[in-house]
Order: structure tokens, then C-alpha cells, then sequence
């Protein structure tokens, strides 16, 4: 796994990966931080793990 970029809001790099099966297998890279605000984008998802973290690491 690469290493994730802390979060741009809080600067904390309590981020997590989150996965669930609906339709398939889905991930979600997100902070973990319960004082940091949800981003009004939402956090990056997909089918696609690396692509999922590519997105966090673009994105912060």
C-alpha cells in the first residue's frame, strides 16, 4: 500500500481505508480524524484501490 498524504483540513495523517461490498468491491479513503468536517466533495471513491488513493493524494 502506498502512503497516503495527511489530511489537507486538519493536517492529521489519521486516514483510513474504508471497503464494503455493494455490487462489487468498493473503497473509500478518508480522514479519521472525528473533529475534521466531511469535505463538501466527499471523500474519493471506486472500484479501484490505487486509483481511490491516487485520487486522496492528488486531492491534498
Amino acid at each position: 500500500m502506498g502512503k497516503l498524504k495527511p489530511c489537507k483540513y486538519c493536517r492529521k495523517s489519521n486516514i483510513a481505508v474504508e471497503r464494503w461490498s455493494s455490487g462489487g468491491m468498493m473503497y473509500m479513503v478518508k480522514c479519521n480524524n472525528p473533529d475534521c468536517p466531511v469535505p463538501p466533495e466527499g471523500y474519493p471513491t471506486g472500484r479501484n484501490l490505487e486509483k481511490v488513493k491516487d485520487e486522496w493524494n492528488k486531492w491534498n
